[in-house]
């Protein structure tokens, strides 16, 4: 009697359970369909002034082509709103979603609904929110996907144009750009001379960023600071990529090297006094443009300044360039300075070796050395200083 009475009381908790579930389900669908309700606008065809367009398959559509913007320029990594409608001309309830053709590395698209079943004779209106990665022009392809339900048949595929251009910006369209050949090897990228849009460039491809986030950070910390920098002695920037396993930096090509290439490959003596001196008056007055916008270099090297000409009747001859280690240091509004011993130990100011607090001085300390060993010819080690 006991063992019967234990039996009816677990199967009376089991029903229970069962039914508050049930309850539990019900509550929630009815909740999230209502919240659906206040985003996505469903109504019935016959009641609308909106001229519909079939595809094919009980599918219909108000537009055959998103145009983005309607012929406007697009900001690049910014998201955009469009808008179409979706109706249903078949008598049974039909599962619709949007989606992009495929995987697409320059764009990316969402839609609000996601998902969603429309009754028959009734339309609803998708948000799509596109954001473009970089500066290009789109001419694709997005899906319909249809599924009638209570029907044993497969998914049907629609499809409808979409097309759009953005504005010119520094993050740039990897199609544009084109390698021709390896120049130069470092530990945290390689150097390609190339071509972009009908101009000789320096590409300047990363080694595994995506494989850490504080190369991101530094990445983008870098082309943030050279987007920001205009000046005719300052190496000129055309953009970056920032598309994972394509990410670079693309920049003017110098023709003939850095200061160190010259010195490398050729007598010093070859160059004539004059233009060496306009070498260092050219790299001077580069980091006279970044100390008088607050920012501090922190590797002033002869690598790190670039020869676009050998010409002494020319405006600049020299560039500053490589500005992975510059910082932001407004003396005049903080009292920020750096301890961290960053650059190349030969050209770093005694209180940076000793990794004491320093300032723009230290920069103009490396251009020193620079000066000595470019215009008197003399070499050292750091460590005869000390």
């Amino acid at each position: 009697m006991i063992m019967i009475i234990v039996i009816i009381i677990i199967i009376i908790i089991i029903i229970t359970i069962v039914m508050i579930i049930m309850m539990v389900n019900y509550i929630m669908k009815r909740k999230e369909k209502k919240e659906r309700e206040k985003t996505t606008t469903i109504f019935k065809i016959t009641q609308s002034n909106i001229k519909f367009i079939s595809l094919g398959d009980g599918i219909l559509t108000n537009k055959k082509a998103i145009e983005l913007q309607e012929g406007e320029e697009i900001k690049v990594n910014e998201e955009i709103r469009e808008l179409i409608c979706i109706g249903n001309d078949k008598k049974e309830k039909m599962k619709i979603q949007i989606s992009s053709k495929e995987e697409n590395e320059k764009y990316s698209i969402r839609t609000n609904p996601n998902v969603i079943i429309i009754e028959g004779g009734y339309a609803c209106e998708f948000e799509l929110f596109i954001i473009i990665k970089c500066t290009t022009k789109i001419k694709d392809k997005i899906m319909i996907i249809s599924k009638t339900l209570n029907k044993a048949q497969e998914e049907t595929i629609k499809s409808i144009s979409i097309e759009g251009e953005t504005e010119i910006s520094t993050r740039l369209d990897p199609d544009e750009i084109k390698e021709e050949k390896k120049i130069g090897e470092g530990p945290f990228r390689v150097v390609y001379v190339g071509e972009f849009r009908r101009n000789k460039v320096a590409i300047k491809k990363m080694k595994q960023v995506e494989e850490s986030e504080d190369k991101k950070k530094e990445f983008e910390k870098e082309v943030a600071m050279l987007d920001k920098f205009r000046d005719e002695y300052i190496i000129h920037f055309y953009g970056a990529v920032f598309i994972p396993n394509k990410i670079c930096i693309v920049t003017e090509y110098a023709e003939y090297g850095s200061i160190q290439n010259i010195i490398n490959k050729r007598k010093i003596t070859e160059i004539p006094k004059k233009i060496r001196i306009k070498f260092m008056i050219d790299g001077a007055k580069g980091i006279s443009y970044l100390h008088s916008n607050g920012i501090l270099h922190r590797d002033i090297k002869p690598d790190n300044f670039l020869v676009v000409s050998l010409d002494d009747n020319i405006e600049v001859n020299c560039k500053l360039t490589d500005f992975g280690s510059a910082r932001n240091i407004n003396m005049m509004m903080t009292n920020m300075t750096f301890t961290k011993g960053v650059g190349t130990p030969k050209y770093m100011a005694p209180e940076v070796l000793n990794h004491q607090h320093y300032k723009m001085q230290s920069d103009i300390y490396s251009f020193s050395i620079i000066i000595l060993q470019f215009i008197t010819y003399f070499f050292f080690h750091y460590k005869l200083c000390f």
